[in-house]
Order: structure tokens, then C-alpha cells, then sequence
């Protein structure tokens, strides 16, 4: 297990735009991504998710 800091911005249907930062742990970038993911796209009114694999999942020392 790897502690990953996971950059995600958040796209609401009346175009308002969140950015937030959420720390996950997980056993690589793709599942740490995916935790996200799962963990608002659930919120209400959310249009869309963007997280950049390459740069919005940084491993954490």
C-alpha cells in the first residue's frame, strides 16, 4: 500500500467549478484515481470528474 495525494477538479451541471485535493491510499496511481472517483460521484448536480493520472496523482514519501 501507497499513500497517493489526488488532485481532482469538479464539474457541476450549473458550470460551477470545484478543485479539491483528497489524500488516498492505494496500491498505484490507477487505483488511487479510481478511489476518487468513487468517493464523489455520488454528489448531486456533479456533471463531471477530471483527474490527470500523470500529474494529479502524486506518491507521497
Amino acid at each position: 500500500m501507497h499513500t497517493y495525494k489526488v488532485l481532482a477538479l469538479l464539474i457541476y451541471r450549473d458550470e460551477k467549478k470545484v478543485a479539491t485535493t483528497n489524500i488516498i491510499k492505494a496500491e498505484n496511481k490507477s487505483e488511487a484515481k479510481k478511489k476518487m472517483i468513487e468517493r464523489y460521484k455520488s454528489s448531486p448536480n456533479l456533471s463531471e470528474i477530471l483527474i490527470n493520472e500523470e500529474t494529479d496523482v502524486i506518491k507521497l514519501l
